[in-house]
């Protein structure tokens, strides 16, 4: 991609207090269009993932269409310096947002709950973790460890408490057939999502002049973002015959609004350790989305979903920094 990585921010991004409220609150927001998706089946004629997906990308695309051409600088956004990495970055976002979005659809439509296939989207970051640590030097201490085995205990057992299927019957063990076409769709969500932020850590770790990609171009970025996920949902639901109905039309109004506030505060804090700002993002998404699921969708509550909820907890308190021997809070300034 254009631009170089700054020095000074190579492994030493500091996140402030004030970062990871914007990073879990982006989180939340994210949730929401997973909890959209599970609203959409309780319609008397369910309303498809999908449906919900081509609206949120036809609204994403026109608020950053509006929102770009109102910058003075729209031109040397689109074809200045650093841009044709933006562009690059954009159409790999869209494309990879796309068919995470369609494995997604694939999930929700076989019956698989909200949770372990909203689990498997929010724990790519395990992925752009181990990119940043080698690509950029971004250290891991003990406590990031400790986050990230916390993240997978979450992620599986957030995907043990998947339901059977009613017709097995009691008692019986899910066909082995089955389980791997989950885990290979659950595994697919994962590095699709991962691809895109993958490419988020890299425009903002990379500068032209004082500015990383991701400042310089964001609108460019979530426009393209945006406008491949366009065409793939809209052509999806024009191929397989899903026109728009009131209550898709609603739902991804909501679903775009969250997508909208989500994503803007996720790339405004992607300069920071990936570490912590991607373990936050994906753990707050996946508890937000989990606890609606249970309080509002009826989801079972059993003895696994607590295991995830605690298993969640602890990634956001190890990962967030608030959970740190005395000798590391002295060494970067924090009071024990």
């Amino acid at each position: 991609m254009d631009g170089s990585v700054s020095g000074g921010t190579r492994g030493e991004s500091v996140a402030s207090g004030r970062m990871i409220a914007m990073v879990i609150l982006s989180g939340v927001c994210i949730s929401i269009i997973g909890v959209m998706y599970d609203v959409g089946k309780t319609f008397a004629e369910p309303v498809v993932p999908m449906q919900v997906m081509a609206v949120l990308s036809v609204m994403g695309f026109f608020t950053f269409l509006l929102r770009l051409l109102r910058r003075p600088d729209w031109r040397g956004v689109v074809a200045g310096p650093g841009s044709r990495g933006v562009w690059i970055g954009g159409s790999i976002t869209g494309v990879g947002q796309f068919l995470a979005a369609a494995l997604i659809n694939a999930g929700l439509q076989s019956n698989l709950p909200l949770t372990p296939v909203w689990c498997a989207l929010s724990l790519s970051f395990v992925v752009v973790i181990v990119y940043s640590r080698v690509v950029f030097g971004e250290r891991l201490d003990w406590a990031k460890f400790l986050a990230l085995a916390a993240a997978a205990g979450c992620m599986v057992a957030s995907t043990l408490n998947a339901p059977q299927d009613p017709a097995a019957g009691a008692g019986t063990a899910p066909a082995v057939g089955g389980a791997l076409l989950v885990a290979g769709l659950l595994v697919g969500v994962v590095l699709c999502n991962a691809t895109t932020q993958v490419v988020m850590k890299e425009l903002g770790m990379r500068r032209v002049g004082e500015q990383t990609l991701m400042q310089r171009g964001r609108e460019l970025y979530m426009l393209l973002m945006y406008a491949f996920l366009t065409v793939g949902t809209v052509g999806y639901c024009t191929v397989h015959g899903l026109s728009p109905t009131w209550p898709s039309l609603g739902l991804g109004v909501i679903a775009s609004a969250g997508s909208i506030v989500g994503v803007l505060l996720l790339t405004a804090c992607v300069s920071a350790p990936a570490a912590v700002v991607f373990t936050l993002n994906g753990i707050a998404s996946i508890v937000a989305a989990s606890v609606i699921s249970v309080l509002a969708l009826g989801e079972a509550a059993n003895a696994l979903w607590v295991v995830t909820m605690v298993l969640a907890t602890a990634a956001i308190l190890l990962g967030s920094g608030l959970v740190r021997r005395r000798e590391d809070k002295k060494a970067v300034g924090c009071r024990p």
